[in-house]
Parts: C-alpha cells; sequence; structure tokens
C-alpha cells in the first residue's frame, strides 16, 4: 500500500516522505484560547483537546503536543526560578559540608569500633568528646564502618 502523497494529506510530511513537518505558528487568539484552556486543566482529555482544536481550527495532535510542551516549559520554568544555580558545579545550597575525620580520629573512632561495633548513645557521645566530632558523625561513622567490614559470620 503506498503512502498518500498529496499536500493536503493528513499524514505528517516525514510519513509522506517530504521530510520534517513544517513548524505551526499559533496566532494569538490560537495561544490564548490555549492557555486559558491550560490554566483550567493542564492535563485534558480526548474529548477537550478535540474540542479546543475543532474551536482553533487545528489538528488534534497539534494541541496534544502544545499541552506536552507547555507541561514541560512550565516544570522547567518552575525549577529555574525555585532552585537558581549559585556556581558553576550546580546547587549545594543546603547541603552540609563534608567532615574530614583526622587519622587521630580514625584511630580512637577504630578502637572503639573493635571493642563494640554498636555503640550505645552515651558511648557514642563520649566518643564525640574525644574527638571533638558531632556525635552524628561519630553515629554515621559507625553505620560506614559495619557496611564496609561486615561481622563474620
Amino acid at each position: 500500500m503506498a503512502l498518500p502523497t498529496a499536500p493536503g494529506s493528513p499524514l505528517p510530511a516525514v510519513a509522506r516522505g517530504g521530510g520534517r513537518r513544517k513548524r505551526l505558528v499559533w496566532t494569538p487568539s490560537q495561544s490564548d484560547a490555549l492557555r486559558a484552556s491550560f490554566e483550567q486543566n493542564p492535563y485534558p482529555g480526548m474529548a477537550t483537546r478535540q474540542q479546543l482544536a475543532q474551536a482553533i481550527g487545528v489538528p488534534e495532535p497539534r494541541v496534544q503536543i502544545w499541552f506536552q510542551n507547555e507541561r514541560s516549559r512550565r516544570l522547567r520554568q518552575h525549577r529555574r526560578e525555585s532552585r537558581p544555580w549559585p556556581g558553576p558545579r550546580g546547587p549545594r545550597e543546603g547541603r552540609r559540608k563534608r567532615t574530614a575525620i583526622t587519622q587521630s580520629q580514625t584511630a580512637v573512632l577504630l578502637r572503639a569500633f573493635e571493642q563494640e561495633r554498636f555503640p550505645d548513645f552515651a558511648t557514642r557521645e563520649e566518643l564525640a568528646r574525644e574527638t571533638g566530632l558531632p556525635e552524628s558523625r561519630v553515629h554515621i561513622w559507625f553505620q560506614n564502618q559495619r557496611a564496609r567490614h561486615p561481622a563474620p559470620g
């Protein structure tokens, strides 16, 4: 079965062998109608898209693509506004800086780990005082050690 090649054919230009589809330029009234409909419902069903397409005089698939593109544009804009990029490496705001643990701190923690793999809060507090690290970092250090060095058997 041969594909129709008439210029008025409903098939996309690609299917007709004519290359890429021509870009649809929306008139101001079409854009207004699309935006108004989007404000009411950014995820319209087939019936709503068909009614809108008929009202503005374009094929329904073009309306569907417009809605997909508009959702994508708004999501991208929202991300840009809510999370500005402070530097060349991207957003780091809100993240705690990585704690550098010295060799002497590591030695103290390793000795404690050899004694007890699951220290209680009081023991972690004591280790925190001894090392100068926050208790939360001591807690995480023990979790990481247990993950790296599982108990035998």
